[in-house]
């Protein structure tokens, strides 16, 4: 189906299942397909599986986002749209970012558990924060795209259930990132600390041991000075965990919920 989040802009929606309901959320140029080993897993436990593309991404119409907080905005649309109440959450990369930028400009919608996959919740390292990006500090965030080039975003690949959709869904809508550079400016930029330390509902934040992207402390950061996140680190995978190792990952998720 298709929602209307802004003028000429239509953002492509997938619900499967019933039951309660959970919200996928993809990063920076992703794709809703990257979710493709979740959503039978979550409808067999009883949910409802509820997957997009972002505006201008994927299936979905209209300009690419320039902002956190303008995608944060069109979640709100897309939830409201769908008549869906406490939602749980779940964002991989800058998804999880999207997640907070919700949290923060809407702290009256109510959410029932947040999850975070493989994203520190500020990009550019300090003096001291060590926990963002490797590599990337203020002078470098030019050059961010050379310093994602020296890294290999997955460990061993995807798992073949989620390869074929994903490749078809990047073949038919091809991810032109030149157009979002503004999002990718606000992402990188963005501090989420604030909001991650006054969460008030369950939060699970999931990291590869392997992660390419990250270093680990960013996590246990967070558990010190918020008591309810939980973390778990998995094995055997980089960046995109869910779909790597979609077994792994679903028996976490299946433990949080």
């Amino acid at each position: 189906m298709q929602i209307q989040v802004a003028e000429n802009t239509p953002v492509t929606v997938t619900v499967t299942g019933t039951g309660h309901p959970i919200v996928f959320l993809n990063g920076f140029g992703g794709f809703k397909e990257i979710w493709a080993a979740q959503i039978p897993a979550v409808t067999a436990w009883g949910y409802q599986a509820i997957t997009w593309d972002y505006r201008g991404q994927g299936a979905s119409g209209g300009d690419t986002a320039t902002s956190l907080r303008e995608l944060a905005g069109d979640l709100h649309t897309v939830l409201n749209a769908l008549a869906v109440h406490d939602p749980i959450l779940v964002g991989h990369s800058m998804g999880a970012s999207v997640i907070w930028a919700f949290l923060k400009d809407y702290p009256a919608f109510p959410v029932k558990a947040v999850v975070t996959v493989d994203q520190s919740p500020k990009m550019v390292n300090t003096q001291d924060w060590w926990y963002g990006f490797r590599g990337l500090d203020r002078a470098s965030v030019h050059q961010f795209f050379q310093l994602m080039s020296r890294h290999h975003e997955t460990l061993q690949g995807l798992d073949p259930a989620v390869a074929q959709p994903l490749q078809a869904a990047e073949q038919a809508h091809p991810f032109f990132r030149i157009a979002a550079e503004e999002l990718l400016s606000d992402h990188l930029r963005a501090d989420w600390r604030p909001v991650v330390e006054k969460i008030s509902c369950p939060m699970l934040m999931i990291s590869a041991l392997q992660s390419p992207y990250f270093p680990d402390g960013y996590a246990d950061w967070a558990v010190k000075w918020n008591p309810q996140i939980q973390t778990q680190s998995i094995d055997g995978c980089g960046h995109d965990i869910m779909a790597e190792v979609p077994a792994a990952f679903n028996d976490i998720l299946r433990d949080f919920l």
